[in-house]
């Protein structure tokens, strides 16, 4: 029987995972050729360079997004051995690099499919993790609310460091949870490794040192007799990290002018349509946005409740997931900025939590009105937490499939003639192969020509050179004396509406763009609609020919 309950829970888990699956490659292309986030450049170029220049070091350590970036650069090598020695469709690796500065798909593709790779291995470690704590139900039935949890299927399509850490942090986890159950010297180290790699990835990851802490000051207090075992286990943690650290990123330890570089300008105290508003109102933000969406409103308030029932039932849980859930909402409530992706590193505790309510909900009912009173408990709670989940993702998987950038270009191509001149704020490589002479906002090189941009196969260091501190690059804050190198036949603009939600805070940037289109007609207006269009809103914009 015990073999028989193993394998109807292998099988079952097989099946959460071939549901993530299916979710998260509904859409997964999305934008393609274009690329509508602006940060997923940031980790495929430095991957692009390691190859180039037959270097380790990525030159870039914002995130860090070390491992990433390696991560990334070996998918590089499989595509580029694939087109090389299979198909035959790629001669060299001048070739290789012309494919991708003329259709970025080649290599975002399969850069966003290792993404959801990790996503799918943060579902695995879920249930792992629930297992261990509880049983293999909570387990299951947290990795399904996760399989299902949109937010977590919006971060498992995009090219960034969040999901990736997330499977690290998850490994300190259970090493965590080992550790605080059997109080052994490797645990502490498997941790320490873990989350050195975890760090590597993305730094708040650190806060899952928390878990390590939490499960050592747990046996400290149930095995005094362990406590000078203890210190000493600690002490190779830290030591571990660092060995850690130094494997998955070396060159933070050589190239520390960068390093610092890098952190300064990622420590900015506002962004456009993510300026914070304090500990308390950020702490709101989060429960009242990306969490609720996530879970939805009764799985929050369930997710609540299971995390009692979790540190009742289980003081490991409470030392290691529930320690490490409060850093992790603290440490990103605490920052300047908001981020939706910052929640990411929550859903999997919290899916534990809400999975732990469920089964005690679920048990209640049928304690008390039998076979018929779990049957009214699972559909009642399957209309409450499963119900808002599952209509969430499908309109956001609805909104990412049919986007207001690409609505703009499609309507260019129809309308905008040969031999034109146009300026675009986003990298629409969906419509290059357009007659148009392209310009692009490049910070303080004013608006440049994308085809030569291109041609040249532009250096990540350049594009930061070009940014300077600027959190997002378009065409009202190029350097104002070059800003009539931004002028063109037609502008396409997708930030102008952006800026005047907050207008009192970029007063500069809308006098830039007032400048820019000043004679010009408003040509086309496309604006997202919840639940069918997603992107933001793009206007499109005719100049007069006298002001080019």
């Amino acid at each position: 029987m015990q073999g028989f309950r193993l394998s109807r829970t292998g099988f079952v888990l097989g099946g959460v995972l071939l549901l993530a699956l299916l979710l998260r490659l509904r859409g997964l292309d999305f934008g393609l050729p274009a690329l509508y986030d602006p940060d997923e450049p940031i980790f495929v170029l430095p991957g692009l360079k390691l190859l180039r220049d037959g270097t380790l070091n990525p030159s870039w350590f914002g995130h860090p997004g070390t491992q990433t970036i390696y991560a990334l650069a070996l998918v590089d090598i499989i595509v580029f051995a694939w087109h090389h020695y299979v198909t035959g469709t790629l001669a060299d690796t001048a070739a290789f690099g012309r494919a991708i500065y003329t259709d970025p798909t080649i290599v975002f593709l399969p850069g966003r499919w290792f993404i959801l790779f990790c996503g799918l291995a943060t579902i695995a470690l879920t249930f792992v993790l629930g297992r261990r704590l509880f049983d293999a139900r909570v387990g299951l039935l947290a990795a399904a609310l996760l399989a299902i949890d949109p937010i977590h299927i919006r971060y498992s399509q995009i090219i960034r460091t969040d999901m990736h850490a997330t499977v690290f942090m998850l490994l300190v986890l259970l090493a965590a949870t080992a550790l605080a159950t059997h109080g052994k010297r490797r645990h502490y180290v498997l941790a320490g490794v873990a989350l050195g790699f975890a760090v590597a990835t993305k730094w708040p990851a650190g806060a899952a040192a928390i878990s390590v802490v939490g499960a050592a000051g747990l046996r400290w207090v149930n095995v005094p007799t362990e406590r000078g075992q203890i210190v000493r286990g600690l002490f190779w943690f830290g030591i571990a990290a660092l060995v850690g650290l130094f494997v998955a990123s070396p060159y933070l330890f050589i190239d520390v002018t960068t390093v610092l570089d890098n952190l300064s300008a990622e420590k900015r105290p506002l962004h456009l349509g993510a300026t914070g508003g304090g500990l308390f109102f950020n702490m709101a933000w989060y429960v009242t946005e990306p969490l609720r969406l996530a879970l939805g409103v009764a799985g929050l308030a369930l997710a609540a409740v299971g995390c009692w029932l979790g540190a009742r039932r289980s003081p490991i849980f409470g030392a290691v997931v529930g320690t490490t859930a409060a850093a992790v909402f603290v440490s990103i409530s605490a920052q300047g900025l908001i981020w939706e992706r910052w929640a990411v590193p929550l859903l999997p505790l919290l899916t534990i939590a809400l999975a732990v309510a469920i089964v005690a909900v679920a048990g209640l009912a049928k304690a008390r009105a039998g076979q018929r009173g779990l049957i009214l408990a699972a559909a009642v709670l399957s209309i409450a937490v499963v119900l808002p989940l599952a209509r969430t993702g499908h309109a956001q998987a609805a909104e990412r499939a049919t986007d207001t950038r690409r609505l703009a270009t499609d309507w260019a191509r129809t309308r905008i003639a040969p031999g034109s001149s146009v300026a675009i704020e986003y990298l629409a490589f969906d419509v290059l192969s357009q007659p148009w002479r392209f310009v692009y906002p490049a910070g303080d090189d004013g608006c440049v020509d994308v085809r030569a941009n291109l041609t040249g196969q532009i250096r990540i260091s350049k594009v930061g050179k070009m940014k300077g501190a600027r959190a997002v690059m378009n065409l009202s804050n190029v350097a104002p004396a070059l800003l009539d190198t931004c002028r063109a036949d037609w502008l396409i603009i997708a930030n102008w509406d952006r800026y005047v939600a907050e207008a009192a805070r970029y007063p500069d940037e809308l006098a830039g763009y007032r400048r820019l289109i000043a004679g010009g007609t408003l040509a086309a207006t496309f604006r997202p609609d919840p639940g069918r269009i997603g992107g933001p809103v793009v206007r499109v914009v005719r100049l007069p020919r006298q002001d080019r």
